[in-house]
């Protein structure tokens, strides 16, 4: 056990009473390491037990070995290339992202849509689009579509794909406007996800040399760690063109046609669910400027501030010392901003999870839409202090997430049917990405341009939190529904 956690937390010298989530353990590292015991042949391998129980000794009492032949193992995803290029069907939230873009659901008429903007000096368009084409053929869902029906479909070529450019040229006013204009045209596209490409880069050439790149994504196709991916590679290509990446052997159709839990994970996850729903709140009940049924077409609004590196690096090391991760930590008291807010104090959080599961050694690579959601409810306590406030959350996270074998959306589903009511919304989302990442730098920022402006939107979303480390601080991040709130 002691090995395991070695190599996955990369320290070393673990000691028997060391505390998982103090080592630097959080939720995806956590998943690995039960993933890893089960397929070295260990019973009693729990998610839920390491959150309730993460000393090393007392965690490793409950399991047992039963062989490394017997018993379920962890899933393979073997590569399926005879049906690379048929049709299969969407993930829970694909389906929803495709369904709630409709004008037929409150907050509707939006794509999941992911833009930013860079500004660079002496960019090479040409270069890029030579980098982006390579990508476009290495990846399969950046040459994916969905059929009317709402199932998708890897196209197997496309033709070249063009970033148009502007040329502002010195004057600052035009250069104002140009650069205005490509904010308008794009910061809130809803792309037909029936029509290839669901992304879309735009240049605009202004001043002595600087180029404005627009660059914007719909997200039912790749989620935000896979952008993260693709601009990785981009950077490289881009310095490099004949940079050789590594292979990419699985698809994205692979995992989703193969990857699925077990009959009996799914009957114990509805079974916990089909409990927990009867103890679950709503939505923060947050004060409104309008009745959400009352706005039209949303439109977000990004608001964002940063914690320097060395007040973030403190902040972490004292949430290890309670033994909780720095996600547990932000969306905590993320949850507590919400209640002193909310005319309930108790309440539901949609967190965004990364569900990519190590079926195979290229699935890191792999661009798609791997997300899933977890609905966390929040229940302050009297007199209760904020190490017991985050222990608690910690441990509520670890028994849902050792059941998220099931969406959110089915759970809503079933809150629903429960309640007599329509339908339900948690429309306040946290998206962390802590532990994603290596940590180096600026994950996903190109080197040849930096970042400087950037919004999200998502169908029946009220508000979206994203907390995303950067040069060692912490980026914070709030896109909203501007009209919604005072």
């Amino acid at each position: 056990m002691a090995a395991v956690w070695e190599e996955l937390l990369g320290i070393s010298g673990i000691h028997r009473d060391d505390n998982f989530f103090s080592l630097g353990g959080d939720s995806l590292i956590a998943t690995r390491v039960v993933s890893r015991l089960r397929a070295a042949g260990w019973e009693g391998a729990e998610l839920g037990d390491l959150f309730r129980t993460p000393e090393l000794a007392a965690f490793s009492t409950g399991l047992r070995s039963r062989g490394s032949a017997a018993g379920p193992a962890a899933p393979v995803l073997r590569p399926a290339p005879e049906h690379r290029y048929e049709p299969f069907d969407p993930t829970d939230v694909q389906r929803a992202y495709w369904m709630g873009r409709t004008d037929d659901f409150e907050l509707g008429g939006v794509g999941c849509h992911f833009y930013t903007e860079y500004d660079g000096e002496h960019i090479d368009l040409d270069r890029l689009e030579d980098a982006w084409n390579t990508l476009i053929a290495r990846h399969d869902m950046l040459r994916a579509v969905f059929l009317p029906e709402g199932r998708q479909q890897v196209r197997p070529e496309v033709p070249p794909f063009t970033i148009p450019v502007s040329e502002a040229g010195p004057d600052p006013e035009e250069a104002e406007a140009a650069l205005a204009a490509l904010r308008s045209e794009m910061s809130h596209q809803v792309l037909d996800p029936c029509r290839w490409p669901l992304f879309d880069v735009r240049a605009v050439r202004y001043g002595r040399g600087r180029v404005r790149l627009g660059v914007s994504f719909d997200s039912i196709l790749i989620d935000a760690l896979s952008v993260m991916t693709l601009l990785r590679e981009l950077d490289t290509l881009y310095h490099a063109p004949d940079a050789g990446l590594p292979p990419v052997e699985v698809t994205f159709r692979d995992y989703v046609t193969s990857v699925r839990p077990s009959p009996e994970e799914l009957e114990s996850s509805k079974a916990y669910w089909s409990e927990r729903v009867l103890e679950l709140p709503d939505g923060p009940q947050l004060p409104l400027a309008e009745d959400p049924s009352a706005v039209g077409t949303p439109r977000f609004v990004r608001r964002e501030d940063r914690l320097p590196a060395e007040r973030w690096q403190r902040l972490r090391e004292r949430a290890r010392a309670c033994g909780v991760t720095g996600s547990t930590l932000l969306v905590t008291a993320f949850s507590e901003v919400l209640s002193t807010w909310s005319a309930r104090q108790e309440l539901t959080v949609n967190l965004t999870l990364f569900d990519r599961r190590e079926v195979h050694p290229h699935i890191g690579r792999v661009l798609g839409d791997f997300t899933s959601l977890l609905l966390l409810g929040y229940r302050p306590e009297a007199d209760e202090t904020w190490r017991d406030a985050l222990l608690r959350t910690q441990r509520q996270m670890g028994r849902d997430l050792a059941h998220s074998d099931v969406s959110a959306l089915w759970v809503m589903r079933e809150l629903a049917r429960r309640r007599g009511a329509h339908g339900v919304t948690m429309p306040v989302v946290f998206t962390s990405t802590l532990g994603v990442f290596d940590g180096d730098g600026n994950p996903g920022e190109p080197s040849f341009a930096e970042r400087v402006w950037g919004v999200s939107q998502t169908p029946q979303v009220w508000l979206d939190h994203q907390v995303i480390e950067q040069d060692g601080g912490l980026l914070l991040v709030w896109d909203a529904v501007e009209e919604l709130f005072p």
